[in-house]
């Protein structure tokens, strides 16, 4: 059975609309800031950074990149409006974005009973980690919020110290903290960058369809996919995570 799981947090722990609603609450402010009132201007914008009518798409930036690319996709559209510096917006965009989901009236929706997932993982003796694009400040805040200190010792984040995914770094730093290897690690996130993510750092990618991703988007790069993070409450399914259960992974398949 596998020792340890690093999970993706939006899509994967909380639901994703979080971050839609956010970056388009952002989008509006910085158009009114630079008193820009066009309605395709701003549709432009979101679909940008992969905002779409009903949700967000899977390979877009708001999907799974930092808050610095998600400024720089739009800002390549806004400076043929306004001459706009770069690394100043970069760095106003990402304070809009942590603003909005840092607010004390945000609302964290629980995919899955995380404590409860936490619980039973315990008792199995497999450690959880996180392994998320957002910021260590943002990160932190939905785990007090929802009382998750004990279900996370590692936190893996963008920090300007550790190297984003799909760079294999956060699974090195995980493996290390608690004496790992990583084909003994599941990686678990509801992006395509999340399994390739998985794929550099030589552990099992888990692609959950409950975030951006339907199961086209992971199908070709996933060793498993399921509905969400509620499959891992199953000892069977854990036990079919390893190197000599290809079989029993794909009977697993959502």
């Amino acid at each position: 059975m596998i020792k340890g799981i690093l999970f993706d947090k939006d899509g994967t722990l909380i639901d994703f609309s979080l971050w839609r609603d956010a970056g388009i609450k952002t989008i509006k402010t910085i158009m009114d800031e630079y008193n820009l009132e066009d309605e395709k201007l701003f549709k432009e914008l979101q679909k940008s950074i992969g905002i779409t009518e009903n949700g967000v798409e899977p390979f877009g930036a708001l999907a799974y990149k930092s808050h610095d690319d998600v400024a720089a996709e739009l800002h390549f559209l806004l400076n043929k409006h306004r001459k706009i510096d770069l690394k100043q917006f970069q760095s106003h965009v990402s304070e809009l974005l942590r603003k909005e989901v840092l607010r004390e009236d945000v609302e964290f929706k629980e995919i899955a009973d995380i404590k409860a997932l936490y619980s039973f993982l315990n008792s199995k003796g497999i450690k959880m980690g996180l392994a998320t694009a957002d910021s260590q400040q943002s990160a932190m805040h939905m785990i007090n919020k929802l009382n998750l200190n004990e279900c996370f010792e590692f936190i893996g984040s963008y920090d300007g110290v550790m190297k984003q995914k799909p760079n294999k770094d956060m699974c090195v730093r995980f493996c290390n903290m608690y004496g790992l290897k990583p084909n003994e690690i599941a990686i678990v996130g509801d992006s395509y960058n999340d399994m390739m993510f998985a794929k550099n750092s030589g552990a099992i990618g888990v692609g959950v369809l409950s975030g951006v991703s339907c199961k086209i988007n992971l199908k070709d790069i996933a060793n498993v996919i399921i509905p969400s993070i509620d499959s891992l409450l199953s000892e069977e399914f854990l036990k079919s995570l390893d190197d000599y259960s290809y079989g029993a992974r794909e009977s697993w398949t959502a």
